[in-house]
């Protein structure tokens, strides 16, 4: 469902209640699928807000909180940039939808619109995953008084030790959440001011059933792989900072000695054409296949023998989490958060960055043999199972929202 931003009240309604905002959405028995009167405690109202436009580890995170926090009761909202990706999704799944322009920076129209957003909806949470967001609905918030804001840090660089950055953060922002420890530390070591009492941390999480099941052969098959083969996967944007380059090197190194190691890439992004150079070029150019964008990557998943992902620095790498709860190994450098989630030994290796022998020594032993992938792969299943379900990264963000929520004045 589509929620229309510019919607206005009718002359001479007054100031709605909680209850009664949003078309219909209050906190008992709305339209929009929220299920208040069937619950025990008191439903919250959300608000996710998104600005990208690409779709990536966080637009899944936003559908995975956005969903799993709507079926156990809450109201959820997702503010986004029309005809994009995530609003595709969200739509699919029955998340109400606000299209949104965020236009410029902190612009007047933006900011504009958000305050009657808030206004509009009374949202409880207030919950945004860039800055640009944080900047917009911060200040809405600030101005309206409606809704605590809780920012999730989900990038592994520093933040600028300045007035801009350091109003943003501790003015604007009410809670931080880091998606891992690494993120967390270079948050406050890049800004003494930023208290550490204030940034929490809360890992993403898969539900591991959407990866049980068989490999698909007839997959394998599409892709031209027989039973034989080891298929190396990648999935994520093609870019620099994926690593691509260093990946097609260390494959092409290790096709030379195993002839059945194969390369499955999955995702778009600027380094395409290089991708279909090398092809062209390389010998083992037969054996990578580019599939593009792909949703079925439950699927692909478990048609995989291992998941690589070299990058030079990461989000947080949920792919790798995927992978291991589809019991694949993986193969990852020792980069920003990876190695909160990869047990080096146990649930695959971690190679350093920008080094392709050794990742082509790490592809090569797991190629070899075949029993340690197994079990690797075992071992990441139960890892994600203990420390990186939904259901646990679920239970986390709604006692974070609930609690932020008691702190508001008036409640």
């Amino acid at each position: 469902m589509v929620i229309g931003a510019g919607a206005r009240r009718s002359p001479g309604s007054g100031r709605r209640s909680r209850a009664d905002v949003a078309e219909g959405t209050g906190t008992r028995g709305c339209r929009l699928g929220l299920f208040g009167e069937q619950c025990g405690f008191e439903a919250m109202r959300i608000l996710f807000a998104n600005s990208i436009q690409m779709f990536g580890g966080a637009e899944v995170w936003f559908l995975q909180v956005a969903e799993g926090l709507r079926a156990r009761g809450h109201w959820v909202g997702l503010v986004c940039r029309p005809h994009t990706e995530l609003e595709k999704r969200a739509l699919r799944a029955g998340v109400p939808v606000i299209p949104f322009r965020f236009g410029a920076d902190v612009g007047p129209l933006a900011v504009t619109r958000a305050l009657r957003l808030l206004r509009r909806l009374h949202p409880d949470i207030i919950c945004t995953n860039q800055d640009k967001e944080l900047r917009t609905f911060g200040l809405a918030a600030k101005v309206t008084g409606i809704g605590r804001v809780v920012h999730r840090r989900a990038i592994d660089h520093p933040l600028k030790n300045n007035l801009r950055y350091r109003l943003t953060y501790t003015w604007l922002a009410d809670v931080v959440v880091a998606n891992s420890f690494a993120t967390r530390s270079t948050l406050v070591r890049s800004a003494p001011w930023l208290r550490k009492a204030r940034v929490e941390v809360i890992y993403n999480g898969v539900d591991p059933g959407r990866f049980d099941g068989p490999a698909a052969a007839e997959l394998r098959s599409e892709w031209g792989c027989g039973e034989q083969d080891f298929v190396v996967g990648f999935v994520g944007q093609l870019d620099e900072r994926k690593g691509i380059s260093t990946l097609l090197e260390a494959f092409e190194r290790a096709a030379v000695l195993r002839p059945e190691v194969r390369l499955i890439l999955v995702g778009e992004g600027p380094l395409a054409p290089r991708v279909a150079e090398f092809r062209r070029k390389s010998a083992a150019g037969d054996r990578i296949l580019p599939l593009g964008f792909r949703e079925d990557i439950p699927r692909i998943m478990r048609s995989l023998d291992l998941l690589v992902l070299p990058s030079l620095w990461e989000g947080f790498g949920i792919v790798l989490i995927e992978a291991m709860a589809a019991r694949k190994p993986v193969v990852a450098t020792c980069v920003s958060s990876i190695p909160e989630i990869v047990v080096s030994g146990e649930t695959g290796f971690l190679v350093p960055p920008e080094d392709p022998e050794a990742l082509c020594q790490a592809i090569l032993r797991l190629a070899t043999d075949r029993n340690l992938a197994a079990e690797m792969g075992r071992r990441g299943r139960e890892r994600v199972e203990a420390s990186f379900s939904l259901s646990r990264m679920l239970r986390k963000w709604e006692e974070l929202f609930r609690e932020a929520a008691s702190e508001r004045p008036g409640r």
